[in-house]
């Protein structure tokens, strides 16, 4: 098959990192693939040319330009498939491939939850989806909020998890034992992510009696290019100082080799106000993590699945903190049972064969469509 995959640019980003996998995995499976950014390349674009895949980053200034542009390489390259990533992709892949319908449309929908009710982007791409033969996202809640939100699309809907490289991303085969008990926690410091709550949820335990532990987040500060850190990484890292919490919070920025880190680790810390399934998550399992999860999304589901930690209130650091004091009151031997739950379903749900190949089937089945 010939697969179009689409999307703003190839940054750090989660979405980023996953499109990259796909693109890979398919065409290790036979498949012609080449990529499009349409706003910016990011350092993911020559790692994938590198290993055979191309990517097209074209200069395109507005939506007129940008849709342009899109058209042009769906003329040129004639693909059975056009995959858009995220929402703002799958709709330029929708309005592309109008009027003529050249290929089948995929678009991927991570999560509703970012998005008011009130916002017309949300139901600009809700309308245009009905345009497509299929969109796929991460969760059984969100396939449940689209089909809530648009029931026309319930048809359309599909549920394919991430997909995490297991020997990449695998426990360390010995763990030190020496040293304070270490969380981790990955993903850019802003909002979502939740920083100021984790950082008053550590000073709980301190208060508590708790010392000979330390979170490390590693993560870049903000949201923009330019690496300008996010108003809740300056509270955070205020917040640190202000209550004497050095030695028990570090942000360490950006890793490149973030599968060094896991291994490292005794626990994972994601309380994230709202997400899909988080990479960070998924990484951390696959390195034999016991983890403290927020409410939100399907991050409960893998807790019941497992029994691999626990789930916390992320709107109470009270709640933060009673999650993170159970894992470090529980026997080293009880995390351990923990950890090896959590790699074996990483494994079970998250394998990167999996992943390609549930994406691989329902392309199969849309091109076979009369």
């Amino acid at each position: 098959m010939k697969i179009a995959l689409l999307i703003g640019g190839l940054g750090l980003g989660g979405a980023e990192r996953q499109l990259a996998q796909l693109a890979l995995g398919l065409r290790a499976r036979g498949h012609e693939v080449e990529v499009m950014t349409y706003t910016a390349a990011g350092k993911g674009a020559e790692a994938l040319a590198q290993r055979d895949v191309p990517v097209r980053c074209p200069e395109a200034g507005n939506k007129a330009a940008k849709l342009a542009v899109v058209r042009d390489w769906l003329r040129t390259f004639c693909p059975d498939v056009l995959h858009g990533s995220m929402k703002r992709a799958s709709s330029l892949a929708v309005l592309a491939n109008l009027p003529a319908r050249r290929c089948r449309v995929v678009g991927t929908d991570m999560s509703t939850a970012s998005y008011s009710r009130h916002k017309p982007d949300l139901w600009v791409a809700l309308l245009l989806y009905a345009f497509t033969d299929a969109v796929v996202t991460q969760t059984e809640m969100n396939r449940r909020n689209l089909a809530r939100l648009a029931p026309w699309l319930a048809r359309r809907l599909r549920v394919i998890r991430n997909g995490v490289d297991t020997e990449r991303f695998r426990p360390a085969e010995r763990r030190e034992s020496s040293g304070p008990f270490r969380f981790v926690s990955v993903g850019t410091v802003y909002r979502v992510k939740n920083p100021v709550r984790v950082v008053e949820a550590v000073h709980l335990l301190t208060r508590r009696g708790y010392r000979d532990f330390c979170l490390e987040w590693y993560g870049r500060p903000g949201l923009n290019a330019d690496g300008a850190p996010s108003e809740d990484y300056q509270r955070a890292g205020e917040l640190v100082r202000r209550l004497g919490l050095e030695e028990h919070v570090r942000f360490m920025g950006p890793r490149s080799d973030i599968e060094q880190v896991y291994p490292r680790a005794d626990a994972l810390v994601h309380a994230s106000l709202q997400e899909g399934i988080p990479n960070a998550v998924v990484e951390g399992l696959a390195c034999g993590l016991p983890v403290v999860v927020s409410r939100v999304s399907d991050l409960p589901l893998i807790v019941r699945e497992a029994n691999n930690g626990y789930v916390c209130d992320e709107t109470r650091p009270e709640s933060i903190a009673d999650a993170m004091e159970a894992l470090l009151r529980a026997s080293p031997a009880e995390r351990a049972a923990m950890g090896a739950r959590s790699r074996e379903l990483a494994v079970r749900w998250f394998g990167m064969d999996r992943f390609i190949g549930e994406f691989e089937a329902l392309y199969r089945a849309l091109v076979s469509r009369p």
